[in-house]
């Protein structure tokens, strides 16, 4: 490849990449850019987990790591009577995900910079907790979203994950271990599906 086809590639590489996709059989519209996660269309394993969250029309969410906001603007559609605030670590993804808030008319919902819960209203209390986890996190991050999770949720709220199968049996441990119950929805040749509920 000669340095003209480069500096060409170069060029339409730095323009943001825009898609549209149905999610749970409702088209949505997507803007996103290299560098973030899945940038050219939605991951197998969110439209997974979407598949098996139970959205109920007043739930308030919260997506943790939401990337260009998948699973937050999702919620937000799906319970137009609850609040949905969509958190990243990763500014990039905050300006991504509120572009798609936003193109989506999505007004029921907030995206905040925050690492975990970190910068989260303490005061905030949530009924659907939803994250696509990163394998590569560490144990004590993974520890961490949960249990700070657990202190967020209402009673009767739900804790949704999807995980690569190598972390299948830790999800199963630790969501037991923090709330006292954990079950596997499903498990694909990939991805599985976990959920917690706070008594």
């Amino acid at each position: 490849m000669n340095r003209q086809e480069l500096d060409s590639l170069h060029a339409r590489w730095r323009q943001d990449l825009h898609f549209e996709e149905s999610v749970l059989g409702k088209p949505m519209k997507f803007t996103s850019t290299w560098g973030l996660f899945s940038p050219e269309k939605l991951d197998e394993g969110s439209l997974m987990l979407l598949d098996h969250i139970e959205f109920r029309p007043a739930d308030s969410s919260i997506d943790l790591g939401c990337g260009y906001g998948i699973l937050g603007m999702t919620a937000a559609r799906e319970c137009p009577e609850g609040q949905h605030l969509l958190i990243d670590k990763d500014f990039v993804a905050i300006e991504y995900a509120k572009k798609n808030c936003a193109d989506n008319k999505l007004s029921n919902t907030e995206v905040q910079l925050s690492n975990g819960f970190r910068h989260v209203d303490p005061k905030r209390r949530f009924d659907l907790v939803m994250s696509n986890l990163p394998a590569k996190a560490s144990k004590e991050q993974h520890y961490l979203y949960l249990l700070d999770a657990y202190n967020a949720m209402n009673s009767g709220g739900r804790f949704y994950v999807v995980t690569i199968n190598g972390l299948r049996e830790f999800m199963q441990r630790t969501f037991k271990e923090v709330f006292g119950n954990s079950d596997k929805l499903k498990q694909g040749k990939t991805y599985t599906i976990t959920m917690a509920q706070k008594d």
